[in-house]
């Protein structure tokens, strides 16, 4: 187990990315399983984060009013790989 002062706290526009493992409290603070990281985060994100467990998103926090925290879902398929139809011959 990870303790708390070994969880991230992201700078301002700093990015964590990676798998979403899952969400955890320690010590009353929301703690997020990205990769083999463990991010604190602010509670009120709980219930738009957690439908994306599972999945690789990047977390951003940034100093706009009301979107301190801004996530994402990242695609795991690499570009070259979605436009290699269009280097094929048909």
């Amino acid at each position: 187990m990870t303790s708390f002062s070994e969880a991230l706290r992201l700078s301002l526009y700093e990015e964590c990315l990676g798998p979403f493992g899952g969400l955890t409290y320690r010590d009353g603070t929301l703690i997020a399983s990205i990769g083999k990281i463990q991010l604190v985060l602010p509670a009120e994100l709980e219930q738009s984060i957690r439908p994306l467990i599972g999945q690789k998103i990047a977390i951003l926090r940034t100093d706009i009013p009301d979107k301190q925290y801004l996530f994402r879902i990242l695609d795991q398929a690499p570009i070259f790989k979605k436009n290699a139809s269009l280097l094929e011959d048909p």
